[in-house]
């Protein structure tokens, strides 16, 4: 049996063959989750000690464990542990709620901007940058990252809608008001609070909990530069392009770069993948921090060429879109 502190104190035991994730369950303390399969990264924790990964960790780059982190719903200990728990999660358990469909919208010819209506009565928190899970009537699950900042009234998705996507399909048809069951928040992608300049990457609708993160900085008068990054195929696919512009033109401290994967013949801008547009424009990462969210092939590739740019591994912060669509049974 191995004792694990966290960075607030508290403790609680942990046997060799269980999980962190698990045994923090069993003694009722609340550690960030997501997919519990080890290929988010939602549980990574930076901490001490000695453990080992039967199962596995896709999630967790090498960089990564040399920085001390830990993939929570993976890791067994083989030593007593510390763990560093932002002290923003605290209070922010997961909990059930009912929501109703309030709105949508078609952003572009395939993503779907919805709004859910929250429950009245207890407010539900959660920090720009984290997601909740839609709890399906045959026991699966489907995440959806939140892509404003909390308002205290509603929750906004940005939905991709594709031939074969059973739930995407389903939303687009549903009667407003439909009753939405979800599960949240969960992960542990937002923004820390330090004096690094941020550079915030998406690609795809990668861009939800990024923008959920850049309306919180702004609304706050957060004074670090930020670099956003958005990277899509074409210009039909730039779906917020003209607000991420003029919110570039209101801030100072904000400036923002879309890349096109295909671009059409009059475009000017950047192009190629989103990743090696960031490090050309910043080859020596060290001193930023980057927050990033999208497909795994994105997340992945940065995970290797940011910290071969300098950065360092622990502030990379991410959000892996993978098991969002991993959740249906049988997908």
């Amino acid at each position: 049996m191995f004792t694990i502190t966290l960075s607030d104190g508290r403790t609680f035991s942990a046997k060799p063959e269980h999980t962190v994730l698990a045994s923090a369950r069993a003694a009722h303390v609340v550690l960030p989750y997501g997919c519990e399969s080890g290929s988010c990264g939602a549980c990574r924790l930076p901490g001490r000690g000695t453990v080992a990964y039967p199962g596995g960790a896709p999630a967790l780059s090498a960089a990564e464990a040399a920085a001390g982190q830990m993939l929570t719903c993976r890791a067994q200990p083989r030593s007593d542990l510390t763990l560093d728990l932002p002290a923003r999660l605290a209070g922010l358990a997961p909990r059930r709620i009912t929501t109703r469909l309030l709105a949508r919208r078609w952003l572009s010819a395939d993503v779907l901007g919805v709004s859910l209506k929250l429950p009245r009565g207890a407010p539900f928190r959660y920090l720009p940058g984290q997601y909740v899970d839609v709890l399906l009537d045959d026991g699966g699950r489907r995440s959806f990252s939140l892509a404003s900042a909390p308002d205290g009234e509603t929750l906004q998705w940005h939905v991709r809608v594709v031939p074969g996507g059973r739930f995407a399909q389903a939303l687009a048809a549903a009667p407003d008001g439909q009753i939405i069951r979800l599960e949240g928040p969960l992960g542990s992608f937002f923004v820390r609070d330090d004096d690094r300049p941020l550079l915030m990457v998406a690609g795809g609708t990668g861009l939800a909990p990024v923008l959920a993160q850049l309306e919180a900085l702004l609304a706050e008068g957060d004074p670090r530069p930020i670099d956003l990054w958005w990277g899509v195929r074409s210009e039909a696919d730039l779906y917020h392009h003209e607000a991420l512009s003029g919110l570039a033109m209101q801030h100072a401290n904000l400036r923002y770069h879309p890349v096109l994967g295909a671009p059409g013949a009059g475009w000017t801008g950047a192009r190629g993948f989103v990743h090696e547009a960031v490090v050309a424009a910043h080859p020596d990462l060290s001193a930023y921090a980057v927050y990033m969210a999208g497909p795994p092939p994105m997340i992945d590739a940065a995970k290797t060429a940011f910290p071969a740019a300098g950065l360092d591994a622990a502030q990379l912060f991410y959000d892996r879109f993978e098991d969002a669509f991993k959740t249906w049974p049988g997908r």
